[in-house]
């Protein structure tokens, strides 16, 4: 089949149920493999909605808007209805912008910790997850008149837009077989939701598992959903075809040539299967006509240039450093922060990323390592780097091209020139914190857009940093 779900816990709302049936149905159609994830959990996360293709992840916070919606990259968003009223969205919570951008760490910190368990040696050492796209979704349209202005890092679609932006884009950096694919989820700990695969497929092997499998989409389906879904129906079978009632149909003797095709079809419409299959169906064709009809669509866009990545993965203790990442650029300049925090593990015995947050409860990372900043001038490439140690014990990062690796978004390498780099290694005393900067002597492309800065061991194992590159 083109297409799986998997899930961690099954939605509860019937809404999220309703699209994750629809995009799978949508999907099924095309051609490779396609993975929905839903409703998982991932470093104290709980993410609503992933789908993997073979060459691009998206990392999707589903919305079901009946309105307008009104927000921004900061402060709370708002769905306004016909009569004016507008109503918070996510009341007590995160806005869907900063929602997706937290998923997002969640999920890349485990997938770069856990490549190796999946990819070849060589794979892992070339594929960055922070390359996955982040999209808020509103469903099951983006109402004409809405107002959202957001930056570069997050994607915004109607659920009705969704199937074409998951054909057209891909992930730089990510390019996956069908069996490293399906070893996410399972890493994930997410098992296959085998009521709507079967559906999907249109196989039901047995009347047990009819049974249920129809009483798990009647329950994902509202009863709006599928009143309008059996006006559609008719449309679908023969020409003057009667429509079969709710009771069982009793069949008529077979005759001894095989049946035909109207005869197989009138037989299926009644069964309960039948009528759900019929019915996803006009639902799609549905959504498809409103896609068709649905007036274009204007969103504003913020009037100042996208601003560099400056995502925060940790904490430090102290406010040693800025919770709250910020960032400017110039042609020539990126000054910032991004920062990864890591804490040893003493029962896996490897180091484990610390989500990001401020709380007093938080679990504070023992290292943090931070960009603060990068600059292009003079034909070189000098990265600024602050570490921030608060173990009982002294760390020592080395700022030698056996440790650092950068690349742009062309696929070129700048190796570091080691002699160049001032120290060689920071060393950081228990509750110390020092800088560094590591140079290499090549001139960044006039063409690339972003570099990407890898740690491959030092202080705490494999990290990655991306920066955008001014105009």
């Amino acid at each position: 089949m083109a297409v799986q779900v998997w899930i961690g816990e099954k939605p509860e709302h019937p809404t999220e149920r309703r699209a994750i049936v629809s995009l799978a149905h949508g999907l099924d159609k095309l051609d490779g493999l396609y993975l929905i994830l839903a409703n998982f959990s991932v470093g104290g996360r709980t993410v609503d909605l992933v789908i993997i293709k073979h060459d691009a992840i998206f990392i999707v916070e589903l919305k079901h808007c009946d309105g307008r919606v009104i927000g921004s990259v900061n402060g709370p968003w708002f769905v306004e209805g016909r009569n004016g009223e507008r109503k918070r969205l996510n009341p007590g919570r995160k806005n869907p912008y900063n929602q997706v951008i937290s998923y997002f760490h969640a999920l890349t910190n485990f997938l770069n910790e856990h490549r190796r368990a999946f990819l070849s040696a060589q794979k892992a050492n070339d594929i960055d997850f922070r390359t996955c796209k982040r999209v808020v979704v509103i469903a099951p349209t983006m109402q004409e008149g809405s107002e959202i202005e957001l930056d570069w890092k997050v994607e915004l679609k109607g659920m009705d837009e969704l199937p074409a932006y998951l054909i057209t884009e891909r992930s730089s950096e990510i390019e996956l077989t069908d069996e490293e694919m399906l070893a996410i989820p399972e890493l994930l700990h997410c098992t296959p939701w085998h009521e709507i695969n079967t559906v999907i497929r249109g196989v039901i092997p047995n009347t047990t598992a009819a049974t249920e499998q129809a009483s798990e989409v009647d329950t994902a389906l509202d009863e709006t959903a599928l009143a309008d879904a059996a006006e559609a129906a008719p449309a679908l079978a023969a020409p003057n075809a009667p429509i079969l009632p709710d009771e069982p149909v009793l069949a008529l003797p077979a005759p001894a040539s095989q049946p035909t095709f109207w005869m197989r079809a009138l037989r299926t419409l009644g069964t309960t299967t039948g009528r759900v299959a019929v019915a996803l169906a006009a639902l799609t064709g549905l959504l498809l006509v409103a896609l068709l009809l649905r007036p274009t669509r204007i969103v504003p866009s913020a009037d100042s240039p996208p601003a560099p990545l400056a995502d925060v993965t940790g904490v430090p203790a102290g406010g040693a450093v800025g919770a709250a990442a910020s960032a400017t650029a110039s042609n020539c300049l990126w000054s910032g922060y991004q920062l990864v925090g890591k804490r040893y593990d003493q029962a896996s015995r490897s180091w484990l990323s610390i989500a990001e947050g401020g709380s007093a409860t938080a679990v504070v990372p023992e290292v943090v390592v931070a960009l603060e900043q990068v600059s292009t001038c003079s034909d070189e490439i000098r990265l600024t780097w602050s570490v921030q140690n608060n173990s009982d014990r002294a760390v020592e990062f080395p700022l030698r091209s056996d440790n650092i690796r950068v690349s742009d978004s062309l696929g070129n390498e700048y190796q570091i020139d080691d002699d160049a780099s001032s120290p060689q290694a920071v060393r950081v005393e228990p509750g110390g914190q020092e800088r560094g900067t590591a140079v290499s002597g090549r001139p960044v492309s006039r063409s690339a857009t972003t570099l990407l800065v890898r740690l491959k061991d030092q202080p705490f194992g494999e990290a990655s940093f991306l920066v955008a590159l001014g105009p």
